[in-house]
């Protein structure tokens, strides 16, 4: 590769709102610049470039729509549409998304899906959470879970595991692998 070439910007999205610039970065060797469309704290939209796999420095209100990051830090932070690997936030609100690992004071997720949660408050509407550990969870309908470890549950859910179901896989597992242990000797 030459170094006109590794000096040439990459195509940026389209801005979907009129106003709105987009900027272009160089192509980085193991890295793609993608533009995601942020609403910034003065709530106007703007296409900002950010490398997938890495997010942007953390910030006070951030909302994705159609887009998604690797990984963020943000006191507010609201998905519509799209996706985020892993966040950190006060505030987490999830639309017609999905979530690899959340951790925040509270969250919401209608009409998507969470991998992991650690949350003071949950809420899930019409939504899906595989490992769910927090302090009060209320489930809307058609919600389900595969683990939940929460002092208050509230609402109608389909859990895979609760605590008691836990502690029993947990004495089950225990005892088979003693058993095990014991025919190796």
């Amino acid at each position: 590769m030459t170094e006109e070439t590794a000096a040439r910007p990459t195509r940026a999205a389209r801005a979907k709102s009129p106003g709105a610039s987009t900027v272009a970065r160089p192509r980085a060797a193991t890295k793609r610049a993608v533009a995601v469309p942020i609403v910034a704290e003065a709530g106007l939209p703007a296409a900002v470039p950010a490398a997938v796999g890495s997010a942007p420095e953390r910030v006070d209100r951030l909302a994705i729509n159609q887009g998604g990051l690797g990984a963020l830090k943000a006191t507010d932070v609201a998905v519509s549409q799209g996706g985020v690997g892993a966040v950190r936030a006060d505030r987490l609100s999830v639309e017609l998304g999905g979530v690899g690992a959340a951790m925040a004071d509270q969250i919401e997720v209608r009409q998507g899906l969470v991998g992991g949660v650690l949350a003071r408050e949950a809420r899930f509407e019409q939504a899906g959470v595989r490992t769910l550990i927090a302090n009060h969870v209320h489930f809307g309908p058609n919600s389900g879970a595969g683990v939940v470890l929460a002092a208050r549950v509230d609402g109608d859910v389909q859990t895979l595991l609760d605590w008691r179901g836990a502690l029993v896989f947990g004495a089950a597992a225990g005892l088979v692998i003693t058993i095990l242990r014991g025919r190796r000797h």
